[in-house]
């Protein structure tokens, strides 16, 4: 089977500790929230406000990788950082990455302790795909919410299929994903297996497993719909080049009738 993690994000130990004992590759505890209330007012996104508590219980529940979403902040980057490494993260995230030196800082305060994550939201990031390539990064997440209200898109996954997320893939090399992932035969807006045959084109190495999938999966099928995932992910990527073409338009064609996306 074609290896694809999954990292679920959750503050709920019980159901995130289950979940690793199911095959989850790793949780992530959320702190960012500075900024993020006025950035996706109006947006339906989710936005929390995760403490060093949360990633303390968090470390003392899960045997498993644990990850921690930082604030992108300049008064707060080295202090979260040093914070999280101290309540047992494994790998740090850096959100809202709008310069390379802001990467090479974390990393200087990292000095290869931990690994880092970073999260490609911004027109600037686009841009930097060759530079973060040449950069220890463990995993990079493009998310597509953010990313559309910084470029004031009309909806989030036009850049799955206007060749923006191709671009970036072309000077980027590493462990790339971006959308999140659910039960195979679900999704919403779009259905999740065409999510998914966008991921394994692109050669995605990973997911994200957020609201949508604890929403859908409850804690006793939890290993059933991991399994399920991470199976319609290996067929989706075995694929002919006339399927990935064929599912390509038809991800295009719904997301080109999609109605634009604003804030209320």
């Amino acid at each position: 089977m074609v290896d694809f993690e999954i990292f679920l994000f959750s503050h709920d130990t019980a159901y995130a500790s289950a979940a690793m004992e199911a095959g989850v590759s790793g949780v992530v505890v959320d702190w960012e929230c500075v900024g993020k209330d006025g950035r996706q007012k109006g947006y339906d996104t989710e936005v929390n406000h995760g403490q060093a508590a949360d990633l303390q219980a968090m470390r003392s529940a899960a045997t498993g990788p644990l990850f921690c979403r930082i604030n992108n902040h300049p008064e707060l980057r080295e202090v979260e950082i040093r914070r999280a490494i101290s309540a047992g993260a494994d790998e740090i995230w850096l959100p809202m990455v709008r310069d390379i030196g802001e990467v090479e800082a974390c990393l200087n305060v990292i000095d290869g302790r931990v690994g880092l994550g970073v999260l490609v939201e911004t027109q600037e990031a686009l841009g930097l795909g060759r530079a973060l390539s040449a950069l220890p990064i463990s995993h990079l997440y493009i998310g597509l919410n953010d990313l559309h209200i910084d470029q004031g898109r009309a909806q989030p996954f036009e850049a799955l299929v206007d060749g923006t997320v191709d671009a970036f893939r072309d000077t980027y090399d590493g462990a790339l994903a971006f959308g999140g992932v659910t039960l195979p035969k679900l999704g919403d807006p779009l259905p999740q297996t065409l999510l998914l045959g966008a991921m394994a084109r692109l050669g995605c190495r990973f997911g994200v497993a957020r609201r949508s999938f604890r929403r859908d999966v409850p804690i006793i099928q939890l290993a059933e719909s991991i399994d399920a995932i991470r199976r319609r992910f290996a067929v989706l990527s075995r694929r002919s080049a006339l399927e990935v073409a064929a599912d390509h338009d038809a991800l295009r064609r719904m997301v080109q009738a999609m109605r634009p996306v604003a804030a209320v």
